[in-house]
C-alpha cells in the first residue's frame, strides 16, 4: 500500500485537451495539491496541457513509473492495465465505470481485469472509483475538481462510494477536522477496506481511521486487523436489508440477521459503528478531547433550560451528575448579580456575567477528584459578546488539555459566528447538549473496549484430541449420507464438546422397547428420530413427563403407531431421554451457532423454549469468545436482573451457563464443516445446565467460511 500512495511517478492515463475531459480535472488536481513526484500524462489524442505534453502511449515514457491512474471506457481498461504490466507498473488506480455495477457484461470484463492483474502482480483500486489522496505528498486522484483548501491532520478516510468519500472530507472540513490520507474504493475487485485498514495503521500520518462501507468482504479478516489497532477505528456501516431470502432453517439462522452479526462482531473488535452521520462526526470530534475515566459528568451552563436539557441526556447515557462541595459553591455564589438561582450540579451561571469567573469555575470544577469530565454550554449573541466569548472558549480550551480532562463545549450562537468559530478553534464544539453526551458516552465505551481487548488474549480453548476425532467421526459420517447428523448425534456431538447432557437412548424399532427401557425409574421423555423435521412436536413427535417404565414403553408404542398413520419419512427411531428435575427458579436458553460468510463463526444466546421466538432480541459475538464476553452477553439478554435471584427465585448457575456458550463458541471454531447449531433448550437452575436438544446442519462442499 505505501507504493500506492507514495510513488515517485505517476501517469494519468486518459487526459486530452478537450474541455469536458475529466483525465485533465485528475491531472489538474495533481497539481493543485501540490504533487511532490514526477507526473505524466497519456492520452489517444495527444498534444499538451498545463504546460506538459500528453503522450500517445506508454512506450513513449523512458522514465519507470510506480502508479497509473486510469479513466478511460470500460472495455479499454483490461488492455491498458496488461499493457501497465508490460511496462513494470505494479500500482494502478482504475476510475472507470461500466464494470460489476453495469451488468453481466461489465462482470465479465471485471474477470477479466482481475486476471491480468494477477498475471502481472498488479494491485489496484477500484475500478468505479474516484481513487486516493495523500494530504503529505500531493498525490491526489479524484476526477472532481478539488481546491485544496483541507487542513492536514490525522484522519484517514476509507469510503466505498466516491460522493459519501468527499462528503466526509467537507464535513470534517467544516469543523476543522484535518486529513492524512483517503481512499474511495468502488468496486473492490482487487484491493479493498482491510488492505487500506493495514496500512493506515502503519501510517504515522494517520491517527483516526474513518470508513464507510456498503459491503464488508471479509469481515473475519476486518475485525483482525481492528483487533490489534491502537488508533480508533470509525465506521458508517449502510446497506443493512438481511441478506436471507430463504426460510432460515435453524433458529439461530432467523435471530441472527446479517445486520446483526455485522454490530456484534464491529462492537466486540472495538471498531465503533454509527448509522447516521451526526452522531459519526461528533464522535470523531470527541476523540481530540481526553478520555473521560469515569462517568462523574459536571454540567457548567449559562442557561438553566439547557441546564435541564444536558442532565436529561445525562441521565439517559448513564452519567452522573456528583454534587459540588459547600466551599465551592458559596465562591459561586459570592460572584452571583441576584443569587436567585439554587446553585447545585448542573450549575445555572445565568446570573453571572463576568466570563472571567466562568474561567475560574471551569478550572477549579476540573480540579476536583470526583469530575471525570464537565459539559459547558454558553449561549450568546455575537454582536455584543462575540470577541469575549471566543476569549472564554480559548481559555477553557486550554484548560481541558492543562487538567487532561475532557470539556465538551456546546455553544448556541448565530450560524455565521458559528461558522467563525469552526475556522478559528482546532477545539471541537457541539451544537446540542445530547450530541456532547452521546459522544462522551461513545468514547468512554470505546475506550474501554480498548482495555479490555489490550487486556485479554485468544479465546481460544483446546478440545480433547479423543473428543475432537469422536466428533469428527460423527459430522463424517453424517456428510458421507448427505444429510444433517440425527437428534442422538447431535446430542453425542455437544456431550463430546463439554456440555451437560441428559442420559439417553435410542429406540430403532417396536421390538427394542422393552430391551431398551428395562432400567427406567424416573421421568423420562420421548421424541423422534427422523430426517427433515424442524420442529417435532408438529408431528407429535414429543412426549413428556412419562414417569415410569410402562409409561414410556405405552409412550413409544404409541409414537411409532403415529408417526407410520403420518406416513413421516425418514424415521430412525425414537430418542427416550431422562428428564432434568425442575428446580425452582429454572430457566431455559437457547445457545447457538451460525457461519457467518464474511465474519466466519459466531455463537448466539437468547431466552430459549417457547420464549426463542417471543423474547426474540439476542446477544451475539464471534467465536471464540472470552469468558468476560460471555458475561457481556447474559447481561444483554431482556430481564437479566432476574438471572441474580430476585424475590425468592435463587440465581441460576451462570458459569455453568457460560460454559456452554463457550463450548458451542468452541465447536464452531474447531469444526468448519458445522454450519449452524442450535441447544435449546439449555435449562439452567442454581445447580448447573443440561442440554436437552439439539439440532447440527452441515456446510455443503465448497461453501464460504
Amino acid at each position: 500500500m505505501r507504493e500506492l500512495f507514495c510513488p515517485s511517478s505517476v501517469v494519468v492515463i486518459g487526459v486530452s485537451e478537450r474541455r469536458e475531459n475529466l483525465g485533465k480535472e485528475i491531472a489538474g488536481n495533481f497539481l493543485e495539491f501540490g504533487f511532490t513526484g514526477i507526473l505524466h500524462f497519456m492520452g489517444l489524442e495527444g498534444g499538451c496541457i498545463f504546460g506538459r505534453k500528453i503522450h500517445l502511449s506508454l512506450d513513449e515514457i523512458d522514465e519507470p513509473i510506480d502508479l497509473a491512474v486510469i479513466l478511460t471506457p470500460a472495455k479499454t481498461v483490461p488492455g491498458l492495465v496488461e499493457e501497465c504490466g508490460k511496462k513494470g507498473i505494479r500500482r494502478v488506480v482504475i476510475e472507470s465505470g461500466g464494470f460489476g455495477e453495469y451488468g453481466e457484461s461489465g462482470l465479465k470484463l471485471g474477470e477479466e481485469l482481475v486476471n491480468i492483474a494477477k498475471q502481472y502482480d498488479i494491485r489496484f483500486i477500484g475500478p468505479n472509483c474516484i481513487g486516493i489522496i495523500n494530504f503529505v505528498n500531493g498525490l491526489s486522484t479524484p476526477f472532481t475538481t478539488l481546491k485544496d483548501v483541507f487542513r492536514r491532520g490525522g484522519v484517514g478516510i476509507i469510503a466505498q462510494s466516491g460522493g459519501v468519500a468527499l462528503s466526509l472530507l467537507n464535513m470534517f472540513d467544516n469543523e476543522q477536522l484535518g486529513f492524512s490520507k483517503f481512499a474511495a474504493i468502488g468496486n473492490k475487485l482487487n484491493i479493498d477496506e482491510n488492505d487500506v485498514l493495514e496500512y493506515y495503521l502503519e501510517d504515522p500520518d494517520t491517527s483516526v481511521i474513518c470508513l464507510y462501507l456498503e459491503s464488508i468482504r471479509d469481515g473475519r479478516r476486518l475485525t483482525q486487523i481492528a483487533r490489534r489497532s491502537e488508533k480508533p477505528i470509525v465506521v458508517h456501516k449502510s446497506n443493512i436489508g438481511t441478506k436471507s431470502h430463504v426460510i432460515a432453517q435453524s433458529h439461530t439462522q432467523a435471530l441472527a440477521n446479517d445486520d446483526m452479526v455485522v454490530e456484534a462482531a464491529l462492537s466486540q473488535a472495538g471498531v465503533v459503528r454509527f448509522r447516521d452521520m451526526a452522531g459519526y462526526l461528533d464522535f470523531v470530534k470527541i476523540l481530540q478531547l481526553p478520555s473521560m475515566n469515569g462517568r462523574n459528568l459536571a454540567i457548567v451552563s449559562r442557561s438553566g433550560g439547557h441546564a435541564v436539557i444536558a442532565a436529561d441526556a445525562a441521565h439517559l447515557y448513564g452519567f452522573d451528575l456528583p454534587p459540588f462541595s459547600r466551599d465551592f459553591l458559596e465562591e459561586v455564589r459570592r460572584h452571583l448579580r441576584a443569587d436567585v438561582i439554587r446553585l447545585a450540579n448542573p450549575l445555572d451561571l445565568g446570573d453571572l456575567f463576568d466570563f472571567e469567573v466562568y474561567v475560574r469555575i471551569i478550572e477549579h470544577t476540573l480540579q476536583q477528584d470526583t469530575v471525570d469530565g464537565i459539559l459547558f454550554l454558553h449561549t450568546y449573541f455575537a454582536a455584543i459578546e462575540g470577541e469575549s466569548s471566543r476569549h472564554l472558549l480559548k481559555a477553557v480550551a486550554e484548560l481541558a488539555g492543562r487538567y487532561d480532562k475532557p470539556v465538551a463545549l456546546c455553544v448556541a450562537t448565530e450560524s455565521f459566528e458559528m461558522s467563525r468559530l469552526h475556522k478559528e478553534f482546532d477545539f471541537p464544539i457541539f451544537m446540542a447538549p445530547e450530541r456532547a453526551v452521546q459522544a462522551l458516552d461513545r468514547s468512554i465505551q470505546y475506550h474501554r473496549r480498548r482495555a479490555f481487548l489490550r487486556d485479554h488474549p485468544d479465546g481460544d480453548q483446546p478440545l480433547p484430541a479423543a473428543q475432537a476425532e469422536s466428533i469428527r467421526d460423527i459430522l463424517q459420517e453424517s456428510t458421507g449420507r448427505k444429510r444433517p447428523p440425527l437428534l442422538h448425534e447431535c446430542l453425542e456431538v455437544i456431550r463430546l464438546a463439554g456440555l451437560n447432557v441428559p442420559d439417553y437412548s435410542v429406540v430403532q424399532a417396536d421390538y427394542e422397547i422393552i430391551q431398551r427401557t428395562e432400567g427406567i425409574r424416573e421421568p423420562h421423555a420421548i421424541k423422534v428420530v427422523a430426517d427433515g423435521i424442524s420442529h417435532k412436536s408438529d408431528t407429535g413427535g414429543v412426549v413428556l413427563g412419562l414417569n415410569d417404565r410402562d409409561a414410556v414403553r405405552h409412550g413409544c408404542r404409541e409414537m411409532f403407531k403415529r408417526l407410520s398413520e403420518l406416513e413421516v419419512s425418514g424415521v430412525h427411531g425414537i430418542l427416550v431421554q431422562k428428564m432434568v428435575p425442575r428446580v425452582p427458579g429454572s430457566l431455559e436458553f437457547i445457545v447457538g451457532g451460525k457461519r457467518d460468510p464474511y465474519f466466519g463463526p459466531m455463537v448466539l444466546l437468547g431466552h430459549g423454549g417457547v420464549f426463542v421466538e417471543i423474547l426474540a432480541k439476542t446477544s451475539l459475538r464471534m467465536a471464540p469468545v472470552l469468558p468476560d464476553e460471555v458475561e457481556e452477553m447474559i447481561e444483554e439478554l431482556p430481564g437479566s436482573e432476574i438471572f441474580r435471584g430476585v424475590r425468592g427465585r435463587p440465581p441460576i448457575d451462570r458459569e455453568a451457563l457460560k460454559k456452554s456458550v463457550l463450548n458451542i463458541a468452541n465447536l464452531m471454531v474447531k469444526f468448519p464443516e458445522i454450519d449452524q447449531i442450535d441447544v435449546n433448550p439449555v435449562i439452567v437452575s442454581s445447580r448447573g445446565a443440561y442440554a436437552v436438544d439439539a439440532r447440527i446442519f452441515l456446510r455443503n462442499p465448497g461453501d464460504a467460511v
